[in-house]
């Protein structure tokens, strides 16, 4: 029994040691979530309007717990796109599917899969796989691999910015399909290649913090360590686009901050911080919600392991205590005999 509490007590040790190193280590490099906060601050006292200027935004201010007023990500949208959003908020905001709405955006689909444009089809794989709609997800998805360049880059647009960001929302679009050989060597591919491409201090294209943050968003719904030595820490280097007031700007070069970097930003934070980016997070789960149990049940697990350790420890103290009390005793009474 003594060498069961043992080591039931260097085990329990040995993790909260591992667990401390690992923060350390972590807070060496980016504490996400005290940046993700200094921007949610940001939200509430720099007068920033929080209507949800695009979609990005919407879904960065609703995982961080704000209530979105207006509906300015609506603004200039219409058929696939229009539906799409509707139903990708609705699902954020904790409301049930409108069967009509996604029976009707279902009904949309080509029959080369597409919904329309490489971005319309992605939003629409986005939605109804988040409401759980059945389409034909095996054509959608080859359709989206069809503008996959050989190099690996999804090529919709003549410029190398708007490819690259293209190819990051395809990167977390075909993550629910990764099970399919060719999809998953096709996001292998598309991620290997982004890393030939980045410029010398670790951005992409014309350095823009937008393209950063959807690169690392995306690297980060696929599993990759974004804030490695092998992406040169692109989290890292996304804080030098950063405010005193926790906004940012598009490029180093700015002063004013810029609306879409700040949110596009927050929602590179939230991916780093949970694994998934929030439109992930509404693929796998359905809806959008910051605080998961599963999110805190390692700690939960670690603190149960020392307060079960400790208990076992104070009780084998206590008994031990008092068999040398009892045979004290026992030694006084044997003398006085």
């Amino acid at each position: 029994m003594v060498k069961f509490i043992k080591k039931a007590l260097i085990l329990a040790l040995t993790l909260a040691v591992a667990v401390c190193l690992a923060t350390a280590s972590f807070a060496e490099t980016v504490n996400v979530a005290y940046e993700a906060a200094a921007t949610e601050n940001y939200y509430l006292t720099a007068d920033a309007v929080t209507d949800g200027t695009s979609l990005s935004e919407y879904l960065a201010l609703v995982y961080s717990g704000f209530t979105v007023v207006g509906d300015s990500y609506l603004q200039g949208k219409d058929g696939v796109t229009l539906l799409a959003t509707e139903i990708i908020t609705n699902a954020a905001e904790g409301r049930n599917a409108d069967s009509n709405k996604t029976a009707g955006l279902a009904s949309m689909q080509k029959e080369d899969g597409s919904f329309g444009s490489f971005d319309e089809t992605c939003l629409a794989m986005i939605a109804l796989k988040t409401t759980g709609t059945v389409f034909s997800s095996e054509k959608a998805v080859n359709f989206i691999l069809s503008n996959m360049n050989e190099d690996g880059l999804f090529a919709v647009a003549e410029d190398l910015k708007t490819n690259i960001e293209a190819t990051a929302l395809a990167l977390t679009v075909l993550t629910p399909y990764t099970g399919a050989e060719t999809v998953f060597d096709a996001v292998k591919k598309a991620a290997e290649y982004l890393h030939t491409i980045q410029n010398e201090d670790g951005s992409f294209a014309d350095g823009s913090s937008v393209t950063l943050s959807k690169v690392i968003t995306a690297l980060s719904d696929i599993g990759e360590s974004p804030n490695s030595d092998i992406w040169k820490k692109l989290a890292e280097l996304l804080l030098k686009y950063k405010n005193e007031d926790g906004s940012y700007k598009t490029y180093l070069t700015d002063e004013a901050p810029s609306p879409e970097a700040t949110a596009e930003a927050l929602c590179a934070l939230h991916s780093l911080s949970s694994g998934a980016s929030p439109l992930k997070k509404l693929m796998n789960d359905g809806k959008l919600s910051s605080y998961e149990l599963t999110d805190i049940l390692p700690f939960a697990i670690l603190y149960a392991v020392v307060l079960v350790g400790s208990i076992i420890f104070w009780i084998y103290i206590m008994k031990k205590k008092q068999n040398t009390r009892t045979l004290d005793e026992a030694k006084k009474a044997y003398e006085l005999c």
